[in-house]
Parts: C-alpha cells; structure tokens; sequence
C-alpha cells in the first residue's frame, strides 16, 4: 500500500522536494526558469477563477488547471501563497474523486502545507506567524479526511498548539480533542492525557473570547466616535469587524460547549476523583497538579469530594497564591460559610487566568446575595460582568439581588414593587447576552411581572405605562413603567 502511495505521489509532485535543503530567502521568487513559471501560474490561476465561478463543481475542473498548478508547485514554491490555499481546494478534489488513493493525496496535501510553512512562515499581508495556524490546518484537514489516522493528527496539532495556541481556530481545537480522545480510547494515550488537553483548551478558548470581547469592546467605542462625526463609512467597516469579532466569539464559545460534552464521558465526579486521588498519592507536592485537579473539579462541580478539599488546602499550603484562595473559598461557601468564603474570594480577584477572576467576582457576589447585602453584590456582579461581557449570570444576580431588596422601599409610591421593573430589566439583559442562561432568566422574569404595579395603582399615582421612571434609593436605576399582566 505505501509503495503505491508513492508512485501515486510522484505523479502529482515528481521527487524534486531536494527543495527543504536550500536556503528559501536566497530562490528567486518564481524559481530558475522564471518565464515558464510566471507563464504556468497565469494558466491555472484562470482556469481555477473559472472553477471558482462554477462554485467548484467537479465536472467544471480542468487537466490543465491541475497540470499547471502543479508545475507552479514544484519549479516556484514562492511564487505565490495562493499556491497553496488554491492546491487545497485542488487536492481536495482529487481526494474525492478518488477514494481509493485518498490516503497518498492526503500525504500530498500534508507536503503541500509543511511546503507553505516553510516558504510562507509569515501573513504576507500582517507580518505575522501563521506555522502553528498552517499545522493546525494540516491536522484538522487529516483528521477530517481519514479518521483512522487520528494518531498523526493529534500529533500535529499538539505541536501546532505547542508553537503558538493562539493562532488556532476553533475547528482545529476541536479536531485536536477529538484525536485525544481516539489516542485514549485505543490505549496510546492514558486518561490523564484527555484531562490534561481538555483544561489546555478550555483556557485557550477562554482566552481567545476574552480578546474578543475586548477588540468589541474598543471597536464599540470607535463607532460611537464615528457616529458622533457622522462618518458613515468609518461606521459601516466597525460594524463590518464587530460582526467578525462577534461571530468568532460564538465559534469559541461553540467549541468550548462541545469539547466540554465530548469530556463529559470521562468527567463525572467519580471518574476525576478516581484518577487525580492516585496521581496526587503519587506526587503530593507537585503544585502544577494541585493546581489541575482543584481546576477541574471546581469546573465540573465536584468540589464535594474530601479530594477536591484536600488539593485545596495542600496547595494553600505550599503556594498560597489566588488560585489556591479561589478553592478554600469554594468550599467555604459549600459549606454555607459565606462571610469567610468572601474573604478568599476577595483575594481570588487577582487570579492571572481570566475565567477565575471572573468565577470569583461571581461566588464573590453570591457570597454577598446570601449575606443581604445587596450593594456589594451588585457590585461584585458588575465586576465580574466586567471581566467576561458575555457572561448573563452577573445580571441574573443583580436582578435578584434587586428584588430581594423591594420590601427596604415599602414607603414608595409603589409599595417597593417598582424595583420589579429593574430586576426584570437585569433578568432582560442575561437573556439576550448569554443562551445558557436564557432560560432560567426567562423563567425569573416572567414570575417577577406577576408582582408588578397594577395598571390602577399606576394611574392612581399619575404615571402611565411606558413612561420613564428612577428607581431611588441604594438601586438609583431608570427604567419603563409596566403594569402587571
């Protein structure tokens, strides 16, 4: 089989890769014969424009095209980048069209993006890295076309990951945790390894929403600067970029849901349990450990378990530090503690990773919603909605903590159930920011109407419906006047 796979590839490439021995810098652009190179790519660049018109309709694709790409290819891999983004679409044709050699085309495609890296190691257009995206393509593109070589994939794209995580799309983070898991379940791999990948990725995608946010976040910013000027072509391109930021933070938070239901065979609390109880025998001190165990246990809600108490306190121990704080905290507050556990969540506020700190500002303020004192939760609330703008929940515990407080404004005009309105209004604002949460703020909302004003006490006061109205007291919040349905 691999003797055919060969013959298969000297057809396509010939056995000229001596290439990888040159020095790129020093090849002239379109190789040693220039005009038949220039001359080539001229052809197939036309003839791949056509295809592409035909919506790269297999019966549209020219012997010619592929002819000349692949001269191209071979005599000017510097000519042009689109040599090898155009080659993709080209192999995968003939991967298609020819199941039977499907794996020595996918060893031409693995050439032909490890070709790519080596003469196209930076975004012509950015100056930036783009090896560990171009890997990453690679391993996604292996692993989508042959399943049964997840072993080479995943090798791939943990190295992709290794050289730069940030650079990878979600399709290929979810590729690598998909040939994790294969490595595990055909035992190249132990357990601990899926454990391991999935709390990498996890922060990975953490982090590429978080950058995100904060480019919509400054890109709101900018608009709202051109809007002042009316510049309605300044505006036009920063809704034009706020859209791609704001659909990429939904492919990230997609991945992260389905990487997160992919672990989930391997997560229950007892299965956790079971393997980080014998590695923390193993290694008590090991403070990178400590640190992945009481992780993922709080992550997965396990943080019942003796395991998850003992991590915390060992790790206190030996490196206190915000992150072991966060987990004294958690079990503080299990346990109803909710004034001591507020103290270790103050101190986890300075946690590094993103998704901590915002974890903390949230138990923070549940701390403080169970203590009645509603300011401080809301302000713990608008702290952590601070740190992750697409979380719902912060507003879900503002909401709550207003409607808690309504009987301390009795002496309103309203009884105290104006503050209703801006609990609902919070509830609102969770549901259309974050699907997660959507419902359970739905539900709080729609049981909340039930307690606003009447339409008479409305009139009796002399407001109508739809009016603006401020909220006094600790709230000091403006919001519309409804009558309970």
């Amino acid at each position: 089989m691999k003797t055919k796979r060969f013959a298969i590839l000297a057809v396509i490439l010939g056995i000229a890769f001596s290439v990888s021995a040159q020095d790129v810098m020093n090849e002239p652009k379109y190789g040693a014969d220039s005009a038949n190179c220039v001359t080539k790519l001229s052809i197939y660049r036309e003839y791949y424009k056509q295809w592409e018109a035909a919506k790269f309709a297999p019966e549209s694709v020219s012997k010619e095209m592929i002819s000349a790409w692949r001269e191209v290819f071979l005599t000017g891999p510097r000519a042009s980048q689109y040599t090898y983004t155009n080659g993709e679409k080209i192999l995968d044709y003939l991967i298609r069209q020819n199941p039977k050699d499907k794996d020595a085309y996918i060893d031409t495609l693995c050439m032909l993006m490890d070709t790519r890296a080596k003469y196209f190691p930076t975004d012509p257009k950015t100056g930036a890295s783009q090896v560990a995206n171009i890997m990453g393509r690679k391993g996604l593109l292996i692993y989508t076309y042959n399943k049964n070589r997840y072993e080479e994939a995943y090798n791939v794209l943990k190295n992709a990951v290794a050289l730069d995580a940030s650079q990878l799309q979600g399709a290929y983070i979810d590729a690598y945790f998909k040939s994790t898991i294969d490595m595990v379940n055909n035992n190249k791999e132990e357990k601990m390894t899926i454990i391991n990948v999935y709390q990498e990725l996890s922060e990975v995608l953490d982090d590429n929403i978080k950058v995100l946010a904060e480019n919509v976040a400054q890109l709101s910013e900018a608009r709202a600067t051109a809007e002042e000027s009316n510049d309605t072509e300044a505006i036009a391109g920063f809704d034009k970029q706020i859209e791609k930021n704001e659909k990429n933070i939904n492919i990230n938070k997609g991945v992260k849901n389905n990487i997160d239901n992919l672990f989930q065979p391997y997560a229950s609390c007892d299965d956790l349990v079971k393997v980080f109880a014998a590695k923390m025998a193993e290694t008590p001190d090991d403070i990178n450990l400590l640190k992945r165990i009481t992780t993922i246990l709080d992550k997965k809600e396990c943080t019942d378990s003796k395991l998850f108490l003992d991590a915390s306190k060992q790790l206190y121990e030996l490196e206190p530090s915000p992150e072991a704080a966060y987990n004294i905290g958690i079990k503080l507050f299990k346990d109803g503690k909710n004034g001591e556990a507020a103290k270790y969540f103050e101190q986890a506020t300075s946690a590094t990773n993103n998704d901590r700190v915002y974890r903390a500002y949230r138990n923070l303020a549940y701390c403080y919603l169970n203590m009645g004192a509603y300011g401080k939760c809301r302000d713990a609330a608008r702290r952590a909605a601070a740190v992750d703008p697409t979380a719902g929940e912060p507003y879900i515990l503002i909401g709550t903590a207003y409607a808690s407080s309504a009987n301390s404004f009795s002496d309103s005009k309203f009884g105290g159930k104006e503050v209703y309105w801006v609990a609902v209004d919070k509830f609102a604002k969770a549901a259309s920011i974050d699907p997660s949460v959507a419902g359970r703020a739905n539900g709080l909302a729609a049981s909340y109407r039930q307690h606003f004003p009447t339409t008479e006490t409305i009139f009796f006061n002399d407001f109508a419906e739809g009016q603006s109205y401020t909220v006094g007291g600790w709230i000091g919040e403006t919001t519309t006047i409804r009558a309970a349905k």
